[in-house]
């Protein structure tokens, strides 16, 4: 019998032969796509060996969140990281290009402290809008409300470039596990905010939807990301694979 451990790429034989044993099968790991630069890294460690200048970096962090016992907590599903930590990594990025959109995808009880945490830093970004992304079916836990929507917060350096078109500021969909980000609406960014050929950023990749975005987009656009962790990283890449973006 066959049963997964941790994802797509392991799974345990096992065997009856004069006791039963367990034979631990592992799986190589894919290629990734064409123009997908997927990394198992830290934020510095990307920073530090960039591909070149992105136009769009995109941002969905780890937050630490103090919540009362019974609510949900990300502490229990991955590691997180201070909010000044946070600041301090999204400042760095900074530097990496003269025109460019940063995107943070964020959550109403944190914005307050996102918003002290990034002035206590001296945050060189500059705030221009945002944006709402509503899950369904059913919302999510709270205490003066349940909470049922997301909010992408949009910084600009220097002067991006921007293609006129139609596109929300809202955008609804499924929920997905661990409030996975839409890739959809992500890919609607990435065609509007930015060139083909151009790089796109992704400093917290997750299961990386950004990238799936970035495929989606096409137009010859790279993707470059960072995800520290090992078990989670390879998710990701199993899943570009099933998804057949290897083929595209």
């Amino acid at each position: 019998a066959l049963r997964s451990i941790g994802g797509f790429g392991v799974a345990v034989a096992c065997l009856s032969v004069a006791a039963t044993a367990a034979v631990v099968v592992v799986v190589p790991e894919p290629a990734q796509p064409a123009g997908i630069d997927l990394r198992c890294c830290s934020v510095a460690d990307l920073l530090a060996d960039m591909p070149g200048p992105p136009s769009l970096i995109i941002a969905d962090p780890p937050w630490h969140y103090s919540q009362a016992p019974g609510t949900a907590s990300p502490d229990l599903i991955y590691d997180t990281v201070t909010d000044r930590q946070i600041a301090y990594m999204l400042d760095d990025a900074y530097n990496l290009s003269s025109d460019a959109r940063l995107v943070v995808w964020c959550t109403w009880p944190k914005l307050g402290e996102w918003w002290t945490a990034a002035q206590s830093v001296g945050f060189r970004w500059k705030y221009k809008t945002g944006g709402s992304w509503h899950k369904k079916p059913n919302a999510g836990v709270g205490y003066h409300w349940l909470g049922n929507s997301e909010i992408a917060l949009v910084y600009v350096k220097g002067s991006p470039g921007i293609k006129w078109g139609s596109l929300s500021n809202a955008h609804e969909n499924e929920r997905q596990k661990h409030s996975e980000k839409p890739a959809g609406w992500m890919a609607q960014w990435i065609e509007r905010w930015t060139e083909p050929g151009d790089l796109i950023l992704d400093l917290f990749a997750g299961m990386a939807p950004a990238a799936r975005a970035v495929k989606m987009a096409g137009g010859g656009r790279r993707y470059v990301g960072a995800e520290i962790d090992p078990e989670r990283y390879r998710q990701a890449v199993d899943r570009l694979a099933l998804d057949g973006w290897s083929n595209r």
